[in-house]
């Protein structure tokens, strides 16, 4: 076992919360946010993306195992983002997509997917089945690139809150076997790059960091309790919020994107308001530190007053754009992971 991980992952692990929603919570008040000041279908208009054609990456699977394919004018092959929605892992679909996402495929000239994947309280889909998703659409990416006109060596993830959670632990956890399930198989799940908009990656500290930000009055106690109980199948806790105690510890630390880092992982940009009371800043702040210290090329913009919300932040398209693009020419060093092995190791 990783013994710096271990250490992280212990202290507070009993009075864990990540993320929310439940309906009519403050995650869809985010979402519409965005929407009511950016008119989708004009950012869709400029970005020189086709309409949406959907296909099935799992065969005869979920009605959720579907993805809709925006490509970029012309027939040359093209990097491709993949973007990932949110919504507590228990909402959103692959229709539920941020303006930004095609405004950073239209500038940088990359098709654009979305995927779906079955939601953390479907019953069928026991976890890591939501992971098993997430990687078994990469994979059938690359299997199709030449028909879908993609550079298989040139993906890159975006995702906003559970999606941004989900789109780390597939970055870093390439090659993790427990957590690559055995749909569409055939290629690597390896991406080039990783953006995330305020997502959950901590799960020992998530629950100190909002207990925090209640304590010091600038975050309100929100009226549920956590959805990690859906995503890890963990039982009831009788209303009590904060506490996973009941949760497999095994199951909680394999959720953690941090667990698995190393070296070899691709670049990540973070991106998170100071001001977000639905996932605490300092989740992305430790996980910008955790990428420092393994060497992982990484940066983070901490937005001041900035919500939970991809229209709170103020981000320029164009910075992204640039991030990826540096990200699509660097070489991977070859290196060995100077902490020893994750749990579970990579392959």
């Amino acid at each position: 076992m990783n013994i710096r991980v271990l250490k992280k992952l212990i202290p507070g692990i009993s009075v864990f919360l990540v993320l929310l929603f439940l309906s009519g919570c403050e995650w869809m008040e985010s979402s519409n946010k965005s929407y009511e000041s950016i008119a989708v279908e004009d950012v869709v208009a400029k970005s020189h993306l086709s309409e949406a054609v959907e296909y099935s990456y799992v065969k005869d699977g979920h009605e959720r195992q579907k993805l809709d394919f925006y490509r970029y004018e012309g027939e040359a092959k093209r990097p491709a983002l993949i973007w990932i929605h949110g919504g507590a892992w228990i909402a959103g679909d692959k229709g539920s997509i941020e303006p930004i996402a095609f405004q950073v495929a239209g500038l940088g000239k990359y098709n654009l997917i979305s995927i779906g994947y079955r939601l953390a309280d479907d019953k069928s889909a026991p976890w890591p089945e939501i992971v098993y998703d997430v990687k078994a659409a990469v994979r059938w990416i690359k299997l199709n690139s030449e028909k879908l006109g993609i550079d298989p060596d040139e993906i890159i993830l975006i995702g906003e809150s559970a999606g941004a959670h989900l789109a780390a632990l597939t970055a870093f956890s390439s090659g993790v076997e427990e957590l690559e399930g055995d749909k569409t198989p055939g290629a690597s799940t390896e991406v080039k790059a990783a953006v995330l908009f305020y997502g959950p990656y901590n799960m020992s500290s998530f629950a100190v960091q909002k207990n925090s930000a209640i304590k010091s009055g600038m975050c309100e106690e929100p009226p549920y309790s956590s959805p990690i109980l859906e995503l890890l199948d963990c039982p009831e806790t009788n209303g009590t919020r904060y506490n996973i105690d009941t949760c497999d510890l095994r199951d909680v630390r394999a959720a953690d994107p941090g667990a698995y880092l190393d070296k070899s992982d691709p670049p990540a940009y973070l991106v998170h308001g100071e001001h977000d009371c639905t996932v605490p800043w300092g989740q992305s702040k430790a996980l910008h530190d955790e990428l420092d210290d393994v060497g992982v090329k990484n940066e983070f913009v901490s937005v001041k007053g900035g919500e939970h919300g991809v229209n709170s932040l103020g981000i320029e398209a164009q910075d992204i754009v640039d991030f990826i693009n540096e990200s699509l020419v660097d070489e991977k060093e070859s290196i060995t992971d100077a902490y020893g092995p994750s749990l579970p190791t990579k392959q």
